[in-house]
Order: C-alpha cells, then structure tokens, then sequence
C-alpha cells in the first residue's frame, strides 16, 4: 500500500511533505461565518485535503511560575483524531517562531512533560479540516465557544523572507474572499481567557 493510501486511512488524505517544516511559521487568521463558502473557494483553486473531519485536542503546559507564558512562549501537545497524529509544538517567544515535530504516544508525552516539571494550564478542542494550496497550509477550524475561523499560514527556515510571505498571505487572502475586517491578531488560547 502507498503512503497516501495510508495516511487516507488515517484521516490523512495526502503526505504533509515540506508542508510543516521550518523554525518559523508565518499564519493569518480570519473570523468566518460559513466554512462552506471557503471549501467551494478551495475546490476552485486546487487545493488539496490534507486532513478533513479531525478533531484536534490541544494540551498546553508551562512551569508553574509561568516564566514561559510571560516570555510569549508556549507548549503544546496535539492529539488528532482520528489521523491518530500527536505533536508536540513550541511556539515563541514572538508569534512567527513555532517548532513542531510528530510524536508516538500522547500519554508517554504528558509524563515526560510533567517529569520535568511542566504543568498544564489550558485545553482547547476544535474541529479542523487542513488543505493545502501551493506552498501554504490553509485551515478550516470549529472552535465551540469561539466560532468558525480561517487560517492561512506558512512554515519556513528563511527568517528575512517572513515579511514577503506575509504579503503572500494577503494575497491568498483577497483570493479566498477573506475580509481583513474578519482578521484575528490574537490565539485561540488569548480569545478563551
């Protein structure tokens, strides 16, 4: 069996490739009312299904002093169903650094964390179906409490070009018929507190 026909059995629907590679992540996020028009926009332009109908479970932990929090800097451990996927992702400090790499097990994950003296401070559950267009990841998230929501973003190890890539997200914005009076500055974790 191919490897996209493996990770189609997972949730997966093609391989991440290069995808989610690089030190730093360049991302915009919109408030949408209807996730709908944006898939019917995507199928237009060509985008590909990544991971469609998952439910993503986020778990981030800092020390009990809150030392990471107050430098802009975050750990998560992602558990995605039914891909099975689990991540462990740093964030910061600043919002365009972001480090992410595959994980086996979630719960052998926690206890390492929490060995070294982590301690959760937030959950935060969404829907999400993830495509990719071009070079950019585009994701359609549910997130109850908040509502539906756009991301549009980028990884990259080229840090002088993040002010470009920036510019290209607007772009695929604009082609999306994304309003930048819908964009969202702040996290989902800021918007829960």
């Amino acid at each position: 069996m191919n490897q996209n026909a493996t990770l189609a059995t997972k949730g997966m629907l093609v391989d991440p490739g290069d995808h989610f590679k690089g030190r730093f992540e360049v991302e915009r996020k919109y408030r949408v009312f209807d996730l709908n028009r944006v898939k019917a926009q995507l199928d237009v332009l060509g985008a590909v299904a990544f991971t469609i109908g998952n439910s993503d479970h986020d778990i981030f932990f800092d020390f009990p002093d809150g030392r990471l929090a107050r430098n802009d800097q975050y750990q998560i451990l992602r558990h995605m169903r039914p891909s099975g996927r689990v991540l462990w992702i740093s964030k910061g400090p600043g919002s365009d650094k972001c480090i992410a790499m595959d994980l086996v097990d979630l719960d052998n994950a926690v206890a390492m964390l929490t060995s070294l003296g982590f301690i959760e401070t937030r959950r935060i559950n969404k829907q999400r179906d993830i495509y990719f267009l071009e070079v950019f990841h585009v994701t359609l998230d549910d997130v109850p409490g908040l509502g539906r929501f756009v991301e549009l973003a980028i990884m990259t190890d080229d840090e002088p070009a993040l002010m470009s890539l920036d510019r290209a997200l607007s772009r695929l914005a604009e082609k999306l018929g994304l309003s930048s009076a819908d964009r969202e500055t702040r996290s989902y974790r800021e918007l829960l507190v």
